[in-house]
């Protein structure tokens, strides 16, 4: 096992045994927020779903979401070849001020590091590849 491969073993096996520590507070029942937040990550997913290329210039990254914390909950990798950048970005946009309300009413949930990637077109897809 290469050293990089064990190091992300480990990082991986720690975030399990963390979050498998994590407890919930809220209510059984989802909130709006919540619903909304999952609709609209559906709603991405879907747009953003052909991730073809020809070109490395047609991928784009998008921040999406808000931590607690500060900083995106996630990336999302896409191709301008196929998704309308404009929606894309409306979208991101939207789970981003959902996610930052929510964080607002439920207060401090995830502070969890998300690391920055990079979006290259390898074999005719965007792929994403994460900086260090």
């Amino acid at each position: 096992m290469s050293r990089s491969s064990y190091s992300k073993f480990l990082v991986t096996t720690a975030s399990l045994l963390i979050l498998s520590g994590c407890v919930s507070t809220s209510d059984s029942t989802p909130a709006n927020g919540n619903t909304n937040v999952s609709k609209l990550n559906s709603a991405l997913a879907e747009l953003v779903q052909d991730n073809s290329c020809t070109a490395s210039f047609q991928c784009k990254v998008l921040e999406v979401g808000q931590r607690a914390c500060g900083g995106p909950s996630r990336y999302v990798v896409y191709s301008t070849l196929h998704t309308q950048q404009e929606n894309a970005e409306q979208l991101a946009d939207q789970i981003t001020q959902q996610e930052a309300a929510d964080n607002k009413t439920n207060g401090l949930n995830d502070c969890l590091p998300v690391l920055p990637v990079q979006a290259l077109c390898i074999d005719q897809q965007c792929q994403s590849f994460e900086l260090k």
